[in-house]
């Protein structure tokens, strides 16, 4: 444990690394805190002293370093200590271009039918524990930051509770994606995860209308719970015919529950959503609800890609997929390896991008899936245009 001296003005003598930090060797040099999703970038020799520092360092006072220090410390990257701990850090060189999210769909099985849902009816696939925990490791050796899991009902594996207790002890932001309806007290007070992400698609009718009576309130329960826990919580919506008047009032209502991070998206034309065309909404319309968006750390992206550069799924029937709306356009098997299938994976540059507007860096040309289907696979997604005022 790390202590503070209670004069003030006073230091302990050394400096250690935070629990929560890593070095990490991306694109460039960077350290990363999982407890804030914050990557920071550092050049070779920063790097390499904050790597020395992961057991506790003597407190350069007076030295060119004391500011960098200084700044480490407000940031969290740093704690002060009384003395040098156990902990070796040796970060290796991850690919170029960096896997850095990795979502981990652990169960094909789910409690819930929603009209949206892009994988379709629920199967019975499931990963076996063994590969999770493979590719979990594999994840982190590829110095991966974001691990999320999701299913289907990701609750519903059966063995949940050795995966909740597995990803709690890795360098990796672990993020449970879950529609919250199992979650009661006893459950919330056994998660080890980083976050928990929560799905609200508008107030109780509208989320009803989409994912089936009762559920709002189960969710808006769980939601409760994580947050009286202390846990970290964000929430997702899907932009729907029948929420689009809710969202003013939801946002108060997320903002009022403590929600740290809210991501609005829009359903693709995938599994289930082609039969409710009643829930779809032009890209005029939803495409400007996207800007309510909030929260969430931003890591800066490769320079020079579009959208899904960094990221990559693996589905419950162990394929590997640039993203699970591609799960139909396999990258191989976990069976192979993610650093395998990561080689295999197509990815799109900018300038191959059918649109050169202002705002194409922020946007990286929107999600690939949705644009080929409003036009082709390097069509912008006219959400993202709809959402900056280009259209």
């Amino acid at each position: 444990m790390s202590e503070r001296l209670p004069e003030e003005g006073s230091r302990p003598g050394y400096v250690r690394l935070s629990d929560d930090c890593s070095p990490k060797l991306l694109e460039e040099p960077c350290v990363y805190n999982r407890a804030t999703d914050e990557l920071y970038i550092v050049n070779q020799e920063a790097l390499e002293f904050l790597r020395r520092c992961a057991g506790g360092v003597p407190f350069p006072a007076g030295s060119d370093e004391a500011a960098f220090v200084d700044f480490c410390l407000e940031e969290g990257i740093l704690v002060l200590c009384r003395g040098p701990a156990r902990r070796e850090l040796n970060p290796v060189q991850s690919p170029v271009p960096s896997l850095r999210y990795l979502l981990l769909h652990i169960t094909a099985r789910c409690n819930l039918a929603c009209r949206h849902c892009f994988l379709g009816n629920a199967a019975n696939e499931e990963l076996a524990l063994e590969r999770v925990t493979s590719a979990v490791d594999e994840f982190e050796g590829m110095q991966g930051l974001r691990l999320m899991v999701s299913g289907g009902e990701p609750l519903l594996h059966r063995e949940f509770d050795t995966l909740n207790d597995y990803v709690a002890g890795k360098d990796l932001r672990s993020v449970l994606l879950t529609n919250g309806t199992l979650l009661d007290e006893e459950k919330v007070a056994r998660l080890r995860f980083s976050e928990v992400q929560i799905s609200l698609d508008g107030l109780e009718p509208a989320h009803n209308y989409l994912r089936g009576e009762g559920s709002f309130r189960r969710s808006l329960a769980a939601l409760k719970l994580l947050r009286e826990a202390g846990i970290q919580v964000s929430v997702a919506t899907m932009i729907h015919r029948h929420n689009l008047e809710d969202l003013d009032r939801l946002q108060e209502l997320l903002a009022d529950v403590g929600v740290r991070e809210w991501s609005l998206d829009v359903p693709s034309p995938a599994g289930r959503m082609g039969a409710s065309p009643d829930l779809a909404l032009g890209p005029a319309v939803a495409g400007p609800q996207l800007a309510r968006s909030y929260g969430g750390a931003i890591h800066e992206p490769a320079p020079g890609y579009a959208c899904g550069v960094h990221l990559m799924a693996v589905m419950a029937d162990g394929s590997l997929a640039a993203c699970g709306f591609f799960a139909g356009r396999p990258l191989g098997s976990i069976e192979e390896g993610l650093a395998a299938g990561w080689q295999r994976k197509p990815r799109t540059t900018l300038q191959e991008l059918d649109c050169s507007c202002e705002h194409v860096e922020d946007c990286r040309g929107g999600c690939r899936f949705r644009a080929a289907g409003y036009n082709n696979a390097k069509s912008p997604d006219l959400c993202q245009c709809y959402r900056y005022g280009v259209l």
